[in-house]
């Protein structure tokens, strides 16, 4: 689905991605994981394009990145990324709308069915109580929702998630990665996902990708790939693992 190939990115004359190559599969929840600062978030921002050199290392449906015209990707894969700007004087709803741009024919009005996907997408995160809201009058785990709301009126087949458990309380990182979950099972998403929790990555990945200065450590099946072994060689922490039910726990010790 997403091949990535001896991806290198850097800023100022430090490197953060380094030489990495990943193929992200079709249908599964990919959930990289590792220390701040190893280059998580810089790997999906390179996905997105906002790193020119970077898209002839990247291909999407066997289509290399560089080829891809904005409205054309835009289709295709949506992203949530961290620290989004808020915009002011414009509503939930409005907000949202904005998810149907890369669908709008150019000088039409939005139809029918652009209406019934925002409803959708305001329904599954939870905020269309609050649809005539200002965004920039909103909490900030309100705004997470709301900019997750965005993501999926795109309507496309991959959904790209920055750290979406920021600014959320206990509750609420539940019902989403829970929502993540549907979405995967019932839309058939293709989702990449940058965590830090290592509980929410064992119990919600299909495949995890642990990284360390801009390497890739190990990746693969979740029980097999978070270990006491990598823990400590990760993060340099002691830990042990509990069974609870059908999950995997990770005690820091």
């Amino acid at each position: 689905m997403i091949g990535i190939e001896r991806l290198n990115v850097s800023y100022g004359g430090h490197k953060v991605v380094d030489h990495l190559s990943l193929h992200i599969q079709k249908g599964k929840i990919t959930t990289i994981i590792g220390p701040n600062g190893c280059g998580k978030s810089t790997l999906v921002k390179a996905i997105a394009g906002l790193f020119q050199d970077a898209k002839a290392h990247i291909t999407v449906d066997g289509k290399k990145r560089s080829v891809y015209e904005r409205r054309e990707f835009s289709k295709k894969v949506s992203f949530f990324m961290q620290y989004n700007e808020v915009p002011v004087g414009v509503t939930v709803e409005e907000f949202v709308l904005f998810g149907r741009l890369p669908h709008k024919q150019k000088w039409k009005p939005y139809q029918p069915y652009d209406y019934e996907r925002v409803a959708w997408a305001m329904k599954k995160t939870s905020v269309s109580s609050f649809r005539n809201k200002m965004v920039s009058e909103l909490s900030g785990g309100e705004r997470q929702r709301v900019f997750l709301a965005l993501a999926l009126a795109q309507e496309t087949e991959v959904l790209i998630l920055d750290e979406p458990t920021n600014h959320l309380d206990l509750k609420y990182q539940y019902d989403l990665l829970e929502l993540i979950k549907q979405l995967n099972t019932e839309e058939q998403l293709t989702i990449v996902c940058v965590l830090h929790d290592i509980n929410h990555a064992l119990r919600y990945s299909d495949e995890v990708v642990v990284m360390k200065g801009g390497k890739i450590v190990i990746q693969g099946e979740p029980r097999s790939c978070i270990t006491k072994e990598m823990m400590w060689q990760v993060y340099h922490i002691q830990c042990s693992f509990q069974e609870h039910g059908a999950y995997k726990s990770v005690i820091i010790t």
